[in-house]
């Protein structure tokens, strides 16, 4: 009797010996896996060899941290190239009109002609730097959307009343072109939670958009059914225009940027939107133009 409880202990302790000895293992290779995927840029995963129960919890949390620190780093160089690129576009924007407002006061200061034409010349030069001031503030406001993670007031506000708001801002600058927004809607109050001044500048910029970039009426079309959706219609003035892109920041058609084209309007149109919780997305139905925004 004392033999056989003796040889039960005995292979208790070896049995016992032996999972501490691959459990020291497992944790050992664990934490070299760690330390290989810490030092190098590589996307494999902490596995384990031995399949431990309890340790295959832990190897579990800490894959989802290393995919979370993956997505964070992918994200991060995401955001330094896009920095890098904005660079480079700033200060192709900036120095283009400032160069040509520059040749024309050394051609005012250097040049014998008239005061007629130095009016014209003053004249261009004022639109030049107008033209800055447009880009800089376009900038200005772009970084403070992506950098700002303030939480917005939201209130109840009827988005037709937004809208005709924002139409009669643009009321005469589409007349005088004998052009015509025309608003699309079967009720006078669709009311929704959102930031007024957002869904203004989002509007504002639409309108704006539509009259910069196309010579034909705009169409506002609203419907109301399982969810609230916006249709922003005019006809397509650039027939290569890639609606998969109009979005991203510094898409333009106009590459020398002479025809007064940031490239930030619908970019800053859909920071804004995704901001309020919506959705927005571009299509080109014949010769039209939509842009949809849907709430």
């Amino acid at each position: 009797m004392e033999i056989a409880i003796i040889v039960i202990l005995a292979i208790i302790i070896i049995i016992m010996f032996t999972y501490l000895f691959l459990l020291n293992k497992e944790l050992k290779g664990i934490e070299e896996q760690i330390d290989y995927l810490k030092n190098t840029d590589s996307n494999n995963l902490v596995h384990s060899e031995y399949n431990f129960k309890n340790i295959n919890h832990i190897i579990e949390k800490i894959n989802e941290l290393i995919k979370e620190s993956k997505k964070i780093e992918l994200e991060y160089n995401n955001k330094n190239d896009s920095l890098m690129k904005m660079m480079t576009n700033i200060s192709h924007d900036l120095r283009t009109p400032l160069t040509s407002a520059l040749g024309y006061v050394d051609l005012i200061l250097n040049s014998n002609i008239s005061e007629q034409e130095k009016t014209k010349e003053l004249q261009v030069i004022e639109e030049r730097l107008k033209r800055l001031e447009e880009l800089i503030n376009s900038f200005f406001e772009f970084s403070k959307i992506v950098s700002n993670n303030e939480m917005l007031d939201v209130e109840k506000v009827n988005l037709i009343t937004i809208i005709q708001e924002c139409i009669a801002h643009y009321y005469e600058d589409y007349i005088k072109e004998d052009r015509k927004i025309i608003l699309n809607c079967t009720s006078n109050k669709v009311f929704l939670n959102s930031n007024k001044l957002l869904l203004i500048r989002i509007f504002d910029n639409l309108i704006g958009n539509a009259f910069k970039h196309s010579k034909s009426d705009l169409e506002i079309t609203v419907s109301v059914k399982e969810n609230i959706k916006l249709i922003f219609s005019n006809d397509l003035y650039y027939k290569d225009l890639d609606t998969e892109k109009i979005f991203d920041e510094f898409y333009t058609i106009d590459i020398s940027r002479t025809k007064g084209n940031t490239g930030l309007g619908l970019a800053i149109v859909k920071e804004f939107t995704e901001q309020l919780g919506g959705k927005i997305y571009a299509d080109k139905v014949k010769d039209k133009i939509n842009i949809i925004i849907e709430f």
